[in-house]
C-alpha cells in the first residue's frame, strides 16, 4: 500500500504542477505545431529526464528535513509567509495577464530536441521545492514514507505524469488552443485563491490551533 501511494502521489503531484500554461508545456504545443509531434515527444522525453532527478532531489531533501524537526518547523513557518507572498504575487499577475492578448513562447531552431527539454527543464528552479514541500506535507500525514524504494517510485511516477501531460500539448493542443489565452489569463486568480487558502490555513495551526 505504501508503495501504491507513492505511485499516485508522485502522478498527482507532477500533474498538479505541470499542467497549467507554462514555459515547458506551451513550447512542446508550439514544436508539435511548428514542426511535429515527434520532435514535440523528443523534447518532453529530454524535459522529463530532468524532472525525474529533479523530484529525486526534492524528496531526498525532504527526507533530511523529515529527519530533523527543528529544520522542518523552521521550513513551515517560512512556506506560510512564502504562500502568503504567492497569494499576493498571483494575483498581480492575473491583474496584468488581463492586458495580455495571447501567450507568446519563442522556440530555438535547429536544436536537438531531446537536449533542448533537458535544458529548458534545468531551469525550472521551481520544481525541487515543489516536489520538497509537497512531499514533506505528505509524510506529515502519514501519507508518504522516505524508504529508497518510495522515493525511486515517487521519481518515476512524477516523470510519467509530467510526461503524460506533454503528451497532451504535443497530440491535442489545436483543438483547444482558442481557450488557452482564457486559461492563462484566469489561472493565476485560481492559485492565488489556493495559496490562500494554504496561507490561511498555515496561520491559523500556527497561532491559533491548540
Amino acid at each position: 500500500m505504501t508503495f501504491i501511494l507513492a505511485i499516485f502521489l508522485g502522478l498527482i503531484i507532477s500533474i498538479g504542477g505541470i499542467i497549467i500554461p507554462g514555459m515547458l508545456n506551451m513550447t512542446i504545443a508550439k514544436i508539435s505545431i511548428n514542426e511535429n509531434q515527434k520532435q514535440a515527444l523528443n523534447f518532453a522525453l529530454g524535459a522529463v529526464v530532468v524532472v525525474f532527478i529533479q523530484s529525486f532531489l526534492g524528496t531526498y531533501f525532504a527526507k533530511f528535513l523529515d529527519a530533523n524537526p527543528a529544520f522542518s518547523e523552521g521550513l513551515k513557518q517560512i512556506g506560510t509567509f512564502i504562500f502568503i507572498a504567492l497569494t499576493i504575487a498571483f494575483f498581480i499577475m492575473g491583474l496584468n495577464s488581463k492586458k495580455k492578448k495571447e501567450v507568446e513562447v519563442k522556440i530555438e531552431e535547429k536544436r536537438n530536441r531531446f537536449f533542448y527539454g533537458m535544458a529548458l527543464s534545468a531551469f525550472n528552479m521551481f520544481a525541487i521545492p515543489w516536489y520538497a514541500l509537497t512531499t514533506l506535507m505528505m509524510s506529515s500525514k502519514d501519507l508518504f514514507n522516505y524508504d529508497m524504494l518510495s522515493i525511486l517510485l515517487f521519481s518515476l511516477s512524477a516523470a510519467a505524469g509530467t510526461y503524460f501531460v506533454f503528451y497532451l500539448y504535443a497530440r491535442f493542443f489545436k483543438l483547444i488552443e482558442h481557450k488557452l489565452t482564457f486559461i492563462v489569463k484566469n489561472i493565476n486568480f485560481l492559485i492565488a485563491f489556493l495559496t490562500g487558502i494554504v496561507a490561511i490555513s498555515s496561520l491559523y495551526k500556527m497561532y491559533f490551533a491548540s
